[in-house]
């Protein structure tokens, strides 16, 4: 292979440090066909990771919080594999546990009472009744494919669901044409859905998707049967892991290096590659490269100069690949106090939900050596517009300063909480946990992430009504065909918010684009 030795041509340059970035470029190195290659990497902020930040507030030495991602399902088979194939010490993520809150239209409830229809403050049809034994998304699921199938009955852990999206019809319409909250409120009454929507803890789930994508996504990362894992070093561990490797097998990562263009050039060997603007403190460089990986998401991609010979503006296609997924607003905030109060009505760990705009919230793992105790906010979708204002206040939480200089302890520090924010939010939990006439503690640290700022634009990425999801999954890979550039991340997968998206969609890059073949821990 031809290098020019004055200006050597990469053999792959990735712009990402995030999940997929890394992952895919510790894959090519370490394989058979990439050993030895020139490999780089350009990230645009001072950190590897991407929406993965496992932070240590002060305080707590053991504890990881997650800012960003925080999870894994056991059904995501790559990303479990890949964990485990790195020996990444994982333990199990509680979320449901019996004496966790469910504050609800003003009544204070526990989890438990959540499966009694003469419980809940909502007026549940006897008809629906079957879905507080087998969630309210998998009954209007099943209402929904007798329909569409044509059949009494339905197994939904059998279900085609591909087939589906490609042909099913509901009423005459392609399910792809119609929203996933239209026909759950078409399949169960509007309080089953609104009991549904409300215990879910999240505003998006039900309202972005359309029918095809959204009904087998919500069931296999939210059904009643699904498991959930968590790293106990923090999620932020396996990017950093993967980066550790790419760089052992010889990588290079550049930071505070932002992608300005890109185009496709003729290379010295008459070969087609492409040549990337870098802009690093001030000044542009040129990088060219025999195939360029974007590990970027939507809104990223847009941040480009829209010129060249696959984001010009002649691409029309190409800019409707792209312009197919919505990028969903998410934060986490999460609150530190002296003493874990929540203990004394019986909660320990895991999720209590709401009503109230905090929505849903994770008593976090702390570890054995504090009194101290964190509690985690996770908001999505609407609910977001009631913080927002909050979020314009200039004073920023407190940190205590007796903080050691580790990168978790760094990460925290530089995601401060508004304090109105920290003090609109301690005000709900106490009135979700009945507390109003005891005083509790206001936090003494608080920490804040919103993914929905630039260059993220989400927290995740979600596929809309009227989307032929398989189709743009398979086309956006290689969104030129024989240009030698090449898209992958959670945003344009089938597990979309998740790893597994992001791990996914790499794959299919590297083994169906760039010819490498399947790792053995995916064997």
């Amino acid at each position: 292979m031809k290098i020019d030795a004055l200006n050597p041509v990469l053999d792959v340059a990735i712009v990402g440090a995030g999940v997929s970035g890394v992952y895919s470029g510790w894959r090519w190195l370490t394989s058979d066909k990439g050993k030895g290659s020139r490999v780089e990497l350009f990230e645009f902020s001072h950190r590897a990771g991407g929406r993965l930040m496992s932070v240590e507030p002060p305080g707590m030495p053991q504890g990881r919080v997650e800012l960003g991602g925080m999870r894994f399902t056991t059904g995501q088979t790559t990303v479990a594999s890949l964990v485990s194939y790195l020996q990444l010490q994982t333990e199990p993520f509680v979320v449901s546990q019996d004496p966790n809150m469910a504050y609800l239209r003003g009544r204070h409830l526990r989890t438990k009472d959540l499966s009694d229809p003469a419980k809940v403050p909502y007026d549940i049809p006897k008809a629906d009744e079957g879905g507080f034994k087998m969630g309210f998304t998998a009954l209007a699921a099943e209402r929904y494919l007798q329909e569409v199938l044509h059949k009494k009955h339905v197994d939904l852990k059998t279900v085609d669901w591909d087939h589906v999206a490609q042909t099913g019809r509901y009423e005459g319409h392609r399910v792809i044409d119609l929203t996933m909250r239209y026909i759950y409120n078409r399949s169960v009454a509007h309080e089953s859905f609104q009991f549904a929507e409300d215990t879910s803890g999240y505003d998006s789930i039900f309202f972005t998707w359309n029918a095809a994508d959204g009904f087998p996504w919500n069931l296999g990362d939210y059904g009643a049967s699904i498991e959930y894992k968590r790293l106990k070093d923090g999620y932020e561990m396996l990017p950093k892991t993967l980066l550790k490797r790419y760089e052992e097998a010889g990588g290079k990562l550049h930071y505070h290096h932002r992608l300005v263009r890109f185009d496709t050039v003729k290379l010295d060997d008459g070969s087609e590659g492409v040549e990337l603007h870098i802009d690093h403190e001030g000044h542009t460089k040129q990088v060219r490269a025999r195939r360029l990986i974007l590990a970027m998401p939507r809104r990223s991609l847009e941040l480009l100069e829209q010129t060249g010979s696959v984001l010009g503006e002649a691409q029309h296609e190409v800019h409707k690949l792209i312009e197919s997924v919505v990028p969903i607003p998410l934060f986490k905030l999460a609150l530190c106090y002296r003493t874990r109060w929540w203990e004394a009505l019986g909660i320990t760990q895991g999720q209590s939900i709401t009503d109230l705009p905090v929505r849903q919230f994770y008593y976090w793992p702390v570890g054995g050596d504090t009194q101290h105790g964190a509690i985690l906010i996770y908001n999505d979708g609407l609910d977001l517009e009631y913080w927002a204002g909050l979020r314009e206040d200039p004073n920023l939480y407190p940190n205590d300063e007796d903080c050691n200089s580790n990168n978790p302890v760094t990460e925290w520090k530089e995601h401060p909480a508004p304090a109105l924010m920290v003090q609109e939010a301690h005000r709900q939990l106490v009135e979700i946990h009945g507390l109003q006439d005891k005083h509790i503690a206001p936090p003494y640290a608080a920490a804040y992430r919103d993914w929905g700022d630039d260059p993220f634009g989400g927290g995740a990425n979600f596929w809309p009504q009227y989307v032929d999801s398989i189709h743009v999954a398979k086309r956006i890979v290689q969104p030129v065909k024989g240009k030698p550039v090449y898209i992958c991340g959670e945003a344009y997968s089938h597990a979309q918010g998740w790893v597994e998206g992001a791990l996914a969609t790499a794959e299919d890059m590297l083994q169906n684009h760039l010819g490498l073949p399947k790792p053995p821990y995916l064997a």
